[in-house]
């Protein structure tokens, strides 16, 4: 939405999370300092990038004859590197059985710390290695994402992001649920092997190079748009600049995006977070997820704290005495759907405490998808997008 109302005026594009603040920049303002040659080049010729690479070069070694081994109808080593989770959660104590990828693991661990890179640099091999893209793609991301980050171009930092929602070999391709390669009696699943093998076969610098020029060719009108990562209450209290219009899109599910996409949290913003614990083991074994600690909830995907949320929001934009454009969704009790945190009705109630006029408008043949996989989709009938014109 931002995209395209930019092309007709300036823009305050507001999320809470960086990582979209960082593409809402890119699509709104464009014009990375650099060129794709150049980049190109400049990742040809990354020592950092190169140190990393021969670090992990043991891991990548073993997952590469685990890929052939794979394809000769072996798949347990494979099995064992998708169990082994992420570096960043390994402890000496907890280190895989395996003889083969424990040494690989070992060696690879010892040539990461041995370079005295800060964690942000490896961010990406320690925290999402083997658990949501090969080791070696890990290594080009992180040297990808570092670049970007060295030289402030949200351009770069947005085609990084867009490379790794591409690679992520994971359900529903989305940082939530790592692949589990057996069933529930331990068995290895064979179907889902060629998927991993091609997934983890793409070259992430190829990938992103692709995405980097999609980025550059987009049309730019202006570039005084304003990006920002703050929660809706701050920036409405003290805009960045007054708009005439507001147009907001809160979550109306429980489902906190956060959860889906920590892993682009992380790259956008560059640091080397903890990881969250589960409600397994008594809470001390960390999430399979490799969740980041801290992660944002949304208020709008918490029942209890949903109305204050709204009301917030209404009155917030109705104090800047503007119109507002919230975007939701109805809701069919009858399918699978998932429930709505407020029902449509008592959002409605509450924008009109706030608005003389609450105009209600159903977009026919737009039905909203939940994930990138159709069988993990539930039912969209009954749950087209609505919008409500507050004036």
């Amino acid at each position: 939405m931002s995209r395209y109302l930019s092309q007709h005026r300036r823009v305050l594009a507001v999320d809470v999370q960086e990582y979209g603040r960082v593409l809402a920049e890119a699509v709104l303002n464009g014009h990375p300092t650099w060129s794709a040659a150049l980049v190109e080049k400049s990742l040809s010729d990354d020592d950092r990038g190169q140190a990393i690479r021969r670090a992990v070069e043991p891991l990548i070694r073993f997952e590469n004859e685990a890929a052939k081994s794979a394809m000769r109808g072996d798949i347990e080593p494979l099995c064992q590197l998708l169990e082994l989770g992420n570096l960043a959660s390994l402890s000496a104590n907890n280190f895989p059985i395996s003889s083969q990828l424990s040494k690989a693991v070992h060696e690879s661990q010892g040539r990461i710390d041995a370079l005295a890179l800060s964690g942000a640099e490896t961010v990406c091999v320690r925290h999402f290695g083997g658990q949501y893209f090969s080791y070696a793609q890990a290594v080009e991301l992180d040297a990808i994402a570092d670049l970007a980050r060295d030289h402030r171009n949200s351009v770069m930092l947005a085609a990084a992001l867009s490379t790794a929602s591409h690679l992520v070999n994971s359900i529903g391709k989305q940082f939530a649920q790592p692949i589990r390669p057996r069933d529930k009696f331990g068995v290895p699943k064979r179907h889902i092997v060629k998927k991993i093998l091609l997934e983890r076969s793409l070259s992430a610098r190829s990938v992103f190079m692709g995405y980097l020029r999609q980025y550059e060719r987009l049309a730019v009108n202006r570039h005084d748009h304003v990006a920002v990562r703050a929660d809706f209450r701050e920036i409405l209290a003290n805009p960045t600049f007054k708009p005439a219009v507001v147009y907001a899109d809160p979550p109306y599910t429980r489902d906190h995006y956060s959860r889906f996409y920590h892993s682009l949290e992380t790259i956008a913003l560059g640091d080397d977070p903890l990881i969250t614990n589960s409600n397994l083991g008594g809470g001390k074994l960390q999430s399979r997820g490799g969740y980041r600690a801290g992660r944002h909830q949304s208020p709008f995907c918490i029942k209890s704290e949903a109305p204050a949320a709204f009301s917030a929001l209404f009155g917030g934009v109705a104090a800047l005495n503007v119109p507002l454009v919230l975007s939701y969704s109805g809701y069919d009790p009858s399918t699978e759907a998932r429930p709505r945190v407020m029902a449509l009705d008592a959002v409605i109630d509450l924008a009109r405490k706030h608005f003389a006029q609450v105009e209600v408008q159903q977009l026919m043949n737009l039905e909203h998808m939940k994930l990138n996989k159709t069988s993990l989709n539930k039912a969209a009938n009954g749950t087209t997008e609505i919008l409500l014109l507050c004036r």
